[in-house]
């Protein structure tokens, strides 16, 4: 920008504007080199104008503040796209040539789209703020909608094209939601004092459009080299984002499924099987066939869980008896679903190359022995392989998040130290989690992804932990 003064001489509108790579997109830079920095910092200008990116400083003086003085506004760059979207991703690759097979060459992998431009956010809402009796209850109303167009999505495209798919800015979410907060003051003395918090959100997803003439969005969260060509998660016009996709499981194959002949055992009639399995078996995973036509395969996959909670909300009690306070906040998530991948390892006889230890809970799978179980047996099926309903568990949970305890020493006291304020403290955090999930933590997301969430894969739980603190104040 004209009037910045640099240490190479140069004002910034005359040094080099030239293509960059900041955060994995590639959008124009201009590089500024301060002496100390020989490799350049950046300020990005954005597709259709105007600047984006990081704030640098030179000399002591932000360049945040030389923009903000003309009225622009920095603000960090946030992209969802990886590299080499705009323009080809070209990896090397062999190239027979003139009976050479040897030849190295470049492969395109992925179709530019030049026409890519930042995702568009419309928001409005609407408060009130009510106060009873000289502000000892009060209560605070939020409503707003959010509507997010201009996704940044991977289209399919037709074959023909020689990809699968490309970068287009096509998809458009809405956000509804309601928050409420009640404050209450329970009790009031010179001695003592009790006051609670009480918030809840609701929010309310819904897909209003993908892709041109798509009705539903696939996508295979990626966890294992095993499952991740498998679809797990689906986008749907007019549902919620998140939603977890795959088999309605109903249990083990049981004897009375089978007729049999001597040792061996086939299925009635009527019974469906999985369709890459021509020997199904008493202990085998059993899917519900949901079109009727016999068979197990990909046309029964469907909708099995969501991602996204109903509500969320807290709850905080606050005690002060003279110089003692005591702070407790509990925390919850109603209606959400997990997705436990680490039962397809450790639930399972499908990680026996692995050599895995395995959970407790397996010891009760299904065996000649244990024939009413409804843990898959110890066998190398290929349905074993698969997601389903199965490993989807109720996510709901209620945390006691945080106690603090502490002690404000009396004023009187404390001047004779030379300070304004003592007080000492002891805060827990994690102390109990009230929850119906069978894994370590019920509050986990390893996927940070509004498309896949709620994925747990050798997630580590939130610890337990217990702090002490002075805090003095002059």
């Amino acid at each position: 920008p004209e009037g910045v003064p640099s240490s190479n001489g140069l004002s910034g509108a005359e040094q080099t504007l030239g293509p960059g790579l900041i955060g994995n997109v590639s959008v124009p830079v201009l590089y500024v080199y301060p002496a100390s920095q020989p490799c350049g910092q950046a300020v990005i200008l954005c597709p259709g104008g105007g600047f984006r990116g990081v704030a640098v400083e030179h000399e002591g003086r932000a360049f945040a503040s030389w923009f903000n003085e003309r009225g622009i506004t920095l603000a960090v760059l946030k992209s969802r796209v990886g590299s080499y979207t705009s323009t080809n991703s070209l990896p090397s690759g062999v190239y027979p040539f003139d009976n050479d097979a040897t030849n190295a060459g470049v492969v395109p992998t992925s179709l530019p789209n030049k026409d890519l431009k930042w995702e568009t956010t419309e928001q409005w809402n609407a408060g009130l703020d009510l106060g009873f009796f000289d502000e000892r209850i009060g209560i605070t109303m939020d409503i707003y909608r959010k509507t997010t167009r201009d996704l940044l999505l991977d289209a399919s495209l037709p074959y023909s094209s020689g990809y699968y798919s490309a970068t287009k800015n096509i998809g458009k979410v809405r956000n509804d939601g309601l928050e409420l907060s009640l404050n209450t003051v329970n009790f009031q003395t010179r001695a003592f004092k009790w006051t609670t918090n009480f918030n809840i959100s609701f929010n309310k997803n819904e897909v209003l459009a993908l892709s041109e003439n798509q009705t539903a969005l696939l996508t295979a969260a990626q966890f294992d080299q095993n499952y991740n060509g498998q679809s797990s998660y689906i986008a749907k016009i007019g549902l919620p984002m998140g939603l977890m996709y795959g088999y309605v499981y109903e249990g083990t194959y049981k004897y009375d499924d089978f007729n049999k002949s001597g040792n061996s055992y086939s299925l009635k009639p009527g019974v469906a099987h999985y369709s890459t399995e021509t020997n199904t078996q008493p202990g085998m995973p059993k899917y519900a066939d949901l079109n009727g036509d016999g068979v197990v395969d990909s046309n029964d996959r469907t909708i099995i869980g969501r991602g996204l909670p109903i509500h969320t909300g807290g709850f905080t009690n606050n005690f002060e008896y003279k110089g003692i306070d005591l702070s407790i906040f509990f925390q919850w998530s109603y209606g959400n679903d997990i997705m436990n991948a680490n039962r397809l390892f450790f639930e399972s006889s499908n990680n026996r190359s692995r050599e895995l230890n395995q959970f407790a809970s397996y010891a009760n799978r299904w065996t000649a022995d244990n024939p009413t179980s409804d843990i898959p047996a110890a066998t190398n099926s290929s349905s074993n392989r698969v997601i389903s309903s199965r490993i989807i568990e109720d996510g709901s949970y209620l945390r006691l998040k945080n106690v603090t305890i502490g002690y404000t020493f009396p004023s009187k006291l404390v001047k004779k130290w030379k300070i304004d304020k003592a007080r000492v403290y002891v805060a827990a955090q994690n102390l109990w989690t009230c929850t119906g999930y069978s894994g370590y933590d019920p509050e986990v997301s390893v996927r940070n992804s509004a498309l896949t969430p709620g994925l747990d894969y050798s997630s580590y739980p939130r610890a337990y932990s217990v702090s002490f603190g002075v805090s003095l104040g002059f």
